[in-house]
């Protein structure tokens, strides 16, 4: 959806984060890349289950003389509040400015990214969340879950590209 690659640049341009965390690592990682490379000094750090994949993804950037920190994520980890399987986190910052969720795949399970929520206490104040795909059913619970379980967050949907996009935002 092209909706999410423009407003993941114009949260870069706007916000200047310093600090990048992407789940699901794709075309996504190629656009934030480049715009923390024009309008931050900020670094991204995307997660992903396949491994040969993070070794094609950190070749594309390299041809375009982008750096992001890949790493590899399987997914194992369980969660009793969500169900499906979760990445096995490494490496992550201590703080985050802009979470980009554009994963684990809808076919692990319809409420696997419910679990990216673990990441929220990293987000800085006045730090942005995405939700990618957020006119999915289990996305859309997922999103109802989180408005009424993180308060110190505003959430909000916006509906214009063709998957949605849920928007949350630090209050603070």
């Amino acid at each position: 959806d092209t909706y999410l690659l423009h407003r993941i640049v114009d949260i870069i341009a706007e916000t200047r984060p310093a600090s990048v965390v992407e789940l699901g690592s794709g075309a996504t990682s190629l656009v934030i890349a480049k715009a923390l490379a024009q309008h931050s000094d900020g670094m991204l750090h995307s997660y992903d289950q396949h491994a040969p994949f993070i070794a094609a993804m950190e070749g594309w950037l390299a041809e375009y003389s982008l750096t992001a920190a890949f790493h590899h994520a399987p997914l194992e980890q369980r969660d009793v509040r969500w169900p499906g399987l979760w990445y096995n986190l490494t490496a992550v910052p201590g703080s985050i400015d802009l979470l980009v969720i554009d994963g684990p795949p809808w076919a692990v399970h319809p409420f696997s990214r419910g679990m990216a929520e673990r990441l929220f206490p990293l987000i800085a104040p006045g730090g942005v969340v995405l939700l990618d795909d957020a006119a999915r059913p289990g996305e859309r619970y997922v999103a109802h879950r989180w408005k009424r379980n993180w308060p110190d967050f505003t959430f909000h949907y916006e509906g214009a590209g063709t998957k949605g996009l849920l928007v949350g935002r630090r209050r603070g």
